[in-house]
């Protein structure tokens, strides 16, 4: 629990003011004044002030009128804050009426927004006694005791531009797989594979090997990984025919090609698992298409035939037999010749380098591919170097939205608001609605303090299936809402500072040292020290106070000067021992 001092603030008042020839009774130094919290706390943007007081039985006069305006004593001058006035019961125009005979109590709420110059404040009361139609100032009471001292800042130290908050492309660091097709040609009822068939002026089994080592041969770093025959028939003939026909030809082609591959230099074609795909079918498109495109004048009819999806294909063949004899027996030799064919589909793809090899490519990023770049940056933990890789991916693949994600997302944690921005929008156009856009975007409008647009952004990405577990986090810490905060960022994939930031303005301060303690030795930086050292000041633990300071300090040469202003260790100042931690 955050320690919290109360300090009763009894003054005399005033027993009998005599302002201007009029005297008013005025006991109020008998009462006893809380401010809550103590010290005073940033909450969200700003910082909220409760004074509460009880005001005995007959110690004020019933027509006194007292204005009460406490102010904030700052380095650079004072900061006069709301003002109420206070009256006892035959008063008029108060804000607060107080019994003159039974007494009563007094609340005071007001809240400012904070900036830096309102760390090191002292709130002090300042009364003012209203004589005639004016107040007037009772000067020996400004100043002379202290209600709250300094303001405890510790919820600033949570980071909106985390890059932990970041949503980037999912790393999928795999070779597309690739394939290069020839057809084949068979003549009618033959199995085996024959190299040197062709048909004048319509197919040459040759050129077709030829065109499909060429094909092979065109990228030396290409990878066999296996072959798919979709073998076709024509459609004269039984289909069980056809399909042991073509199973045959398949496996006399498959090893043909093996052998002609193993020639190329490709040796995965020995390897065990290099297998085979088949498929097939009576190819009913293909002579439907050559149908289309022939000249004889029953072309129509058969064609009507063909379309005719009422009936089976053996029914098909034999009403085209039967009804148009004379196509039948001048287009067998030319038109079915060409759909006793295999489709031979060699299927591979590149190898990946290895992270290592990208590595190497920092200086000659232009001949990475997209998938390359994306991964290299995934593996690069310095967001400077993230963001070169970032900006070559854009420039070469100017339509890839997730180059500009990814760079919007890094330079939002550079703290390059404007940039970042700019990159998301133009990833959002390329990809509406993208979750990882809309998450980022909301992030960067978090990090630019514009909470509303933030929370409008990350609903609308939970609305498309994102995750915002931890932009919610921060959104809730920012506007003071701790339970919320350790709700959300315990959801999220990434445990942080923040989470322990949240546990422990939350009250779990040995929640919020169990969460540094199991990070990563190697990710703890000076924040995370300080605040394991602000869980120490909580807890009483100067051990663990004072080695964390110490440890801060040591990573970030500023936190010295932090530390000696800092509330949370308002009852170590002047300890040997807290001095020493940060000297």
């Amino acid at each position: 629990m955050r320690h919290i001092r109360q300090i009763f603030y009894s003054t005399l008042f005033i027993a009998t003011a005599v302002i201007s020839g009029c005297s008013v009774k005025n006991n109020m130094g008998n009462n006893n004044y809380t401010v809550t919290p103590n010290p005073l706390e940033v909450k969200g943007d700003s910082i909220a002030i409760t004074i509460s007081a009880n005001v005995p039985a007959k110690s004020i006069n019933p027509k006194a009128n007292i204005q009460f305006q406490p102010y904030l004593s700052t380095p650079k001058g004072e900061v006069a804050l709301k003002t109420v006035t206070i009256g006892g019961e035959k008063s008029t125009g108060t804000d607060i009426t107080v019994n003159s005979k039974t007494g009563g109590k007094i609340s005071y709420n007001t809240t400012i927004p904070y900036n830096p110059d309102l760390k090191r404040v002292t709130l002090y009361p300042n009364f003012a006694v209203k004589v005639g139609t004016e107040y007037k100032e009772v000067p020996d009471l400004k100043g002379k005791k202290a209600l709250a001292e300094g303001t405890n800042t510790t919820a600033l130290l949570s980071s909106a531009n985390s890059a932990n908050g970041m949503v980037f492309d999912a790393d999928n660091y795999m070779s597309n797989p690739e394939s290069k097709m020839v057809n084949i040609y068979f003549p009618k009822d033959v199995a085996k594979f024959n190299a040197g068939f062709k048909i004048k002026g319509q197919f040459d089994n040759k050129l077709q090997i030829e065109q499909l080592k060429r094909l092979l041969k065109s990228d030396k770093n290409w990878v066999v990984k296996s072959i798919s025959i979709n073998a076709f028939a024509s459609p004269d003939g039984e289909l069980t025919r056809n399909e042991n026909l073509s199973k045959g030809r398949s496996e006399s082609s498959f090893n043909y090609f093996k052998k002609e591959m193993k020639k190329l230099g490709f040796t995965e074609v020995n390897d065990q698992n290099f297998k085979m795909g088949f498929t097939l079918s009576e190819d009913w498109a293909g002579y439907q298409k050559a149908v289309a495109a022939s000249t004889h004048p029953d072309k129509e009819g058969v064609l009507n035939i063909v379309k005719n999806k009422s009936v089976t294909d053996e029914e098909r063949e034999g009403l085209i037999r039967r009804n148009y004899p004379k196509f039948w027996d001048a287009t067998k030799e030319t038109l079915l010749p060409a759909l006793r064919r295999s489709e031979l589909v060699v299927n591979g793809q590149k190898p990946l380098k290895t992270d290592d090899e990208l590595k190497t490519y920092m200086s000659n990023l232009e001949t990475l591919n997209e998938i390359e770049m994306l991964h290299l940056a995934s593996i690069t933990p310095n967001l400077t170097a993230k963001s070169t890789i970032y900006n070559k991916m854009v420039a070469k693949f100017p339509a890839d939205w997730r180059g500009f994600n990814d760079l919007g997302a890094v330079q939002i944690a550079l703290g390059m608001q404007d940039e970042g921005m700019a990159n998301l929008d133009k990833a959002s156009v390329l990809s509406p609605e993208n979750p990882a856009v809309l998450t980022n975007l909301g992030n960067g409008y978090l990090a630019a303090k514009d909470y509303d647009k933030a929370g409008d952004f990350y609903r609308a990405a939970s609305s498309k299936g994102g995750d915002v577990s931890y932009g919610m986090g921060i959104l809730a810490i920012k506007k003071g809402n701790y339970a919320d905060a350790v709700s959300n960022l315990n959801k999220a994939a990434k445990k942080d500072h923040n989470l322990a930031l949240a546990q422990l303005l939350n009250g779990q301060a040995e929640a919020a040292k169990s969460t540094i303690d199991n990070l990563n030795p190697e990710e703890l930086t000076w924040i995370h020290c300080y605040i394991r050292a602000i869980v120490g000041a909580r807890t009483s633990n100067q051990d663990v106070m004072t080695t964390n300071l110490t440890r801060a300090v040591q990573l970030n040469a500023s936190v010295r000067e932090m530390a000696k202003t800092d509330v949370e260790f308002i009852k170590y100042f002047g300890n040997p021992v807290f001095e020493g931690s940060i000297r």
